[in-house]
């Protein structure tokens, strides 16, 4: 019977082993920590559509460890990762852990980050807690890449529609124009017409020079300093070096013709003004202008 009852008790006592094992080893795995400050921050309150802005996570502790484990990043659902840097930095005054999230939103409105969380044993009452950092509330701005698509799809299916009535209006004016010709048709003389003499051929277009193609893409560049000439003024230059629109900076720079410095720096600037955040414009369009003066003094 004592046997029997032996048994049953270290039975007993091996399940409460098992059941409180599990907590004992993730206790003992968490890192023995005094936090002192744990924040989350954004390097700007109004991010634009599909322009990158950064995220930062910044956790002070009391001690001085080589890294920081068991750390959380807030749940990046509504924007896309580009990367991360991390910096962990220790002296007499503990230890500093700082890492940057670079992202980006592709849609305008409000956008909310969830708080990054950390956990650790309080040094103070060696006890397991989580620690969480503040919540970014964003205001997005701009139109999304999308959004320009849908607009621009709907712009011309409307305009499609409207070409196909004006020309049923058009095809039903001319057959009636031809029906009231044909019942007022008259018998007259045909009078045989005077031969004319054939034209003489034009003189051929003589070809224009890289060097005058160049000095006309300067000219509209300073007359109209816009996007829209940046793009025209970039796909005549591409052109003129052989290249097709489709091409990117990449598949025109590995061309023969790139090899000349004035002729590389002008493709980069050229490049840039046409695709450079709104801000930039101005300043990538007058880089664009100097490359173009300076490839102009270098043709023959």
């Amino acid at each position: 019977m004592a046997e029997q009852l032996l048994k049953s008790f270290a039975a007993l006592v091996f399940g409460v082993v098992l059941v409180a094992a599990p907590g004992a080893i993730s206790a003992q795995a968490l890192t023995r920590l005094t936090v002192q400050t744990f924040w989350l921050t954004s390097d700007t309150n109004r991010p634009r559509v599909d322009e990158p802005f950064h995220l930062t996570v910044t956790l002070r502790v009391r001690q001085r460890v080589a890294q920081i484990t068991n750390l959380e990043l807030p749940l990046l659902a509504d924007v896309e990762l580009l990367g991360d840097e991390r910096q962990t930095v220790s002296g007499r005054s503990g230890t500093l852990y700082r890492e940057k999230i670079t992202v980006v939103a592709h849609h305008a409105g409000s956008l909310t980050i969830a708080p990054a969380t950390l956990q650790a044993v309080d040094a103070s009452d060696n006890k397991a807690k989580q620690w969480s950092t503040n919540t970014l509330t964003l205001s997005v701005g701009g139109v999304s890449t999308s959004a320009l698509r849908q607009g621009a799809a709907q712009f011309m299916s409307r305009a499609v529609a409207v070409l196909r009535a004006l020309l049923w209006v058009l095809g039903i004016a001319l057959v009636a124009i031809l029906f009231a010709m044909l019942l007022r048709r008259r018998r007259h003389v045909v009078v045989a017409p005077t031969p004319t003499p054939a034209p003489s051929p034009a003189p051929p277009i003589a070809a224009r020079t890289p060097r005058e193609q160049l000095q006309d893409a300067l000219v509209v560049l300073r007359a109209e300093r816009t996007r829209a000439s940046a793009v025209a003024v970039r796909g005549a230059v591409w052109r003129m070096i052989g290249a097709n629109d489709g091409a990117t900076l990449g598949d025109v720079l590995r061309r023969r013709e790139s090899v000349v410095p004035e002729t590389r720096d002008l493709l980069i600037a050229l490049e840039r003004s046409a695709f450079t955040y709104d801000d930039d414009l101005q300043a990538a369009i007058q880089d664009a202008c100097f490359a173009l003066e300076r490839a102009v003094g270098s043709v023959a």
